[in-house]
This record gives C-alpha cells, sequence and structure tokens, in this order.
C-alpha cells in the first residue's frame, strides 16, 4: 500500500524481496484477514458484527451447540462468546436451553428473529465472498474449497462432526 496525498493505493503484487509474499501460510492468513475486514464492513451497514455472523451461521444448520463448542469452532475465547450470546439473546436472536444429557451445559436455539438476522448478513457476506473471489474460474473456487478442506481434515471439534 502507497500513501499518496492521503489516499491509499494498492499494488499489484509484492516486491520480489518481500519473502514472507512466498509462504502459503502467509498468503493463506493475509486473504483471510482482507477477507474478513470487507465482510465486517458490510455487516455493519446492516448493524451486525462478523462474530454475530459466524455464530448465527453456526447454529443454522448443524448439531445443537453449546458456548463451549462455539468458543473451540470460532477460536474465540470463551468469556468473548459468553458476551456475544448475552447480545445476541438479549436481541432475541439466540435462546439457551439446558441440555438434557449434561444440566450445567447450554445448548443455543437459533430463533426466528435469528434465522431472519442471518438471512440478511448472509446475504451481504455472499456478496463480499462473491467480489473477494471474483477473479478465480467457479473451477478454481472449487478447487480452492477442496484444497482448504483437505487442509481441514481432522481439525475440526468433534461437536460439528459426524461419527
Amino acid at each position: 500500500m502507497v500513501r499518496t496525498g492521503g489516499t491509499e493505493q494498492y499494488g499489484v503484487s509484492p516486491r520480489e524481496d518481500f519473502l514472507i509474499a512466498e509462504r502459503p501460510g502467509y498468503l493463506l492468513h493475509k486473504a483471510g484477514l482482507v477477507l474478513v475486514e470487507d465482510v465486517e464492513k458490510a455487516l455493519g451497514a446492516v448493524g451486525m458484527r462478523i462474530r454475530s455472523f459466524f455464530v448465527l451461521a453456526a447454529l443454522a444448520g448443524g448439531p445443537e451447540l453449546s458456548q463451549q463448542d462455539l468458543s473451540r469452532l470460532l477460536n474465540l475465547d470463551p468469556t468473548t462468546v459468553v458476551t456475544v450470546i448475552d447480545e445476541m439473546e438479549r436481541d432475541g436472536h439466540v435462546e439457551r436451553r439446558r441440555n438434557p444429557a449434561d444440566r450445567r451445559r447450554y445448548n443455543l436455539i437459533l430463533t426466528e428473529s435469528g434465522r431472519a438476522a442471518l438471512a440478511t448478513a448472509d446475504r451481504v457476506a455472499t456478496e463480499v465472498e462473491s467480489a473477494f473471489f471474483g477473479a478465480l474460474s467457479e473451477d478454481e473456487s472449487a478447487l480452492l474449497r477442496k484444497m482448504l478442506g483437505t487442509l481441514m481434515a481432522g481439525r475440526w471439534p468433534a461437536s460439528v462432526c459426524s461419527d
């Protein structure tokens, strides 16, 4: 990024002597940060933060998850998850229910209001992702998802895996 007269300009690619740009781990990390920043900004326009979007999306279609499950799944500190869930519960998007098998735990349930908020946020995030990945062909996008799936195999929390 180059600053000229108060504006930011982005180059096409980094210099050859910028060696970190050759590391796939760094490139993956940097691409993730850029995408998250873009999605966060777009979600802000509809009154949502990306953490809330991730929670809603995680609760939408899979198994019943606890706050501890979300902490592991989203790599968030457990106290942060509690705060996020408290906010979402106040907004009527999520409901806590005692886990019948373990009365010390709560399962998190997406409400109808939460599903509506997720639908809006999902449209916004999909638009941003489409723009971000727009330079890739459909085949390249599918290959990227497959490669990321391969890299993530065996690294998901048990709560979101099938037996």
